[in-house]
């Protein structure tokens, strides 16, 4: 994901060359995957990496991997000095010993800082964990088979040379499965490997929207679906006798308002099976000649030059509910992107919204309070678990605004009529300062956004899904701080501030990687009269959506 919004940083890179400065004994090179950053070390250098790394059932697998990590980038620095292979292979050994060395957690606590700006292994710290349970899987199969090569039973190693060979006959008919094994659509006629199927990723997500209980939930989001009642409505001259075309339309109640508001022609697009229920209730409230309902993904459809559009005709609204948790979880905007830059005209076309906005805000949580006096017994140990476990992942949640000790920073906008796909991942600068007096403790960062619908002769409406407003279907989603830096409280002159970045994952597009990188202190002025930052603290948090 680029590191950052200003196309001119000589730091930018794409998502295809994330894995940028991986391997430990060669940081400063750049490599295009974590295997091959991995293979690297092991074959020039002869170091594994995941030899050092903790048991994937290790509930603090996450924090040793981090100190593992910026141990080894900081022993790097120091240690290795030439290119001499004779010098190399010193220093390896030196960093094995080192790593093997007995660890001592509040000396380790300063390891929690990333060494690397950037850091591309801190990133991939599941793929890690992925890697390192393959890695013990394969070394107690091969502790197995080693046992049963000193049982001199000869029926044993008949039957070791059996499994073999099945297992080799499996390898070689499962190569083949994909060119065999098909899927027919429903006419018959188009086929699909089976394992492309199951692995779809877009066909798992448009499933997801397939069951009644969803919309129900978003209908009865009155904050949500009146906005869009109201943003169109009440700005009837922007869809009387115009195109517009909702993407996702679930059971079409942003296309009812829209042909309620007096569109001609309406194209209700949706790729889940609610498809069926949407036609019905289009036909049930008289709107069959305004709304077309269309079964399948956009992108398809475009390619396919399947929707009903006249030639030459253009789309004049595009009407979409894409928003996910803390925006952009489950990436649906892209979808939407396609129809403005290929169907919508170019010039009179709006999307509406048309404008969305990150916010991010830091909160104290109380329910950690709840262990020291359960029953009137302490159990204070369990804070420390609760933490670790609500730290693994980001969080969706209901937050109080009572909770919030900070402003409500704004961290990112995107103009939805001109934003291009790349802008959807980010890397930006952010600041908060306490509220009120300070002296509050800040536990997690929580994140909110806002929605627009504002153009040049509209009637403005928008909502908001923040701790300060009525609560959302959205809710809103919370990232823990590390533990290990200690209580983090705000003085009245202090920020806290950093860098966050929000990115598509590697593996499955829908869901969000997101990336902290923090630290508090204090503004003063030095002899020039030009401000400077005293650090007294700082960390990471490395945390995903899904």
């Amino acid at each position: 994901m680029p590191t950052s919004n200003d196309s001119d940083s000589e730091d930018e890179y794409t998502t295809n060359e994330i894995i940028n400065y991986c391997p430990i004994t060669s940081p400063n090179t750049p490599y295009s995957s974590l295997i091959e950053a991995l293979e690297h070390d092991d074959q020039k250098n002869n170091f594994k990496i995941l030899d050092f790394l903790p048991s994937p059932s290790n509930e603090d697998f996450f924090e040793e991997a981090i100190v593992t990590i910026n141990k080894c980038r900081s022993f790097v620095q120091m240690n290795f000095k030439s290119n001499d292979t004779t010098d190399m292979g010193e220093a390896v050994n030196q960093l094995k010993e080192y790593l093997k060395s007995k660890s001592d957690k509040e000396n380790d606590e300063e390891f929690f800082r990333p060494v690397l700006q950037d850091d591309a292994f801190l990133m991939h710290i599941d793929d890690l964990e992925d890697l390192k349970d393959t890695s013990v899987s394969q070394s107690q199969e091969e502790t197995a088979e080693a046992e049963s090569d000193n049982n001199t039973n000869n029926d044993i190693d008949m039957y070791r040379m059996q499994i073999q060979t099945l297992k080799e006959q499996l390898k070689i008919a499962s190569s083949h499965m994909p060119n065999m094994t098909t899927m027919l659509d429903p006419n018959g006629t188009d086929s699909k490997p089976l394992e492309e199927k199951e692995t779809d990723i877009d066909s798992s997500y448009f499933s997801s929207y397939s069951h009644s209980s969803i919309h129900e939930t978003m209908l009865q989001d009155k904050i949500r679906t009146e906005a869009y009642q109201n943003a169109i409505l009440n700005n009837p001259h922007m869809f009387e006798n115009k195109v517009v075309m909702d993407i996702g339309c679930g059971t079409g109640i942003l296309s009812l308002f829209a042909a309620k508001a007096g569109a001609k022609k309406v194209i209700s697009i949706d790729a889940s099976d609610m498809c069926k229920e949407a036609t019905e209730i289009v036909q049930e409230n008289g709107y069959e000649d305004v709304i077309h309902v269309v079964f399948g993904k956009v992108e398809d459809l475009i390619d396919a030059n399947s929707l009903p559009l006249e030639e030459g005709e253009k789309v004049d609204v595009v009407i979409s509910e894409w928003m996910g948790y803390a925006l952009f979880y489950e990436t649906m905007l892209p979808s939407v992107m396609v129809v403005r830059d290929k169907l919508m005209n170019p010039t009179t076309g709006t999307m509406w919204p048309n404008r969305s906005i990150v916010f991010l805000e830091g909160a104290t949580d109380s329910r950690l309070d709840y262990w020291s006096d359960v029953y009137g017994f302490k159990m204070t140990v369990m804070k420390d678990r609760v933490t670790r476990e609500v730290r693994r992942e980001a969080g969706v949640e209901i937050v109080s605004a009572d909770d919030i000790v900070t402003n409500r920073c704004e961290i990112v906008g995107h103009d939805l009529n001109t934003c291009r796909d790349e802008e959807l991942d980010f890397d930006v600068p952010f600041e908060l300062t306490p509220s009120g007096s300070g002296g509050k403790k800040i536990d997690k960062l929580v994140i909110s956004f806002d929605i627009d619908f504002d153009i040049e002769g509209s009637t403005p409406t928008s909502f908001s899904t923040g701790c300060q407003t009525q609560p959302t279907h959205w809710k809103q989603t919370t990232m823990w701080f590390e533990p290990n830096e200690g209580e983090i409280v705000l003085d009245t002159d202090e920020v806290l501030k950093g860098t966050f970045r929000m990115g598509r994952n590697d593996k499955n597009p829908r869901d969000m990687d997101i990336l902290v990188q923090w630290e508090v202190g204090k503004y003063t002025n030095n002899a020039s009269a030009e401000a400077s930052f005293e650090k007294r603290m700082e960390g990471i948090i490395v945390t995903k959506l899904h």
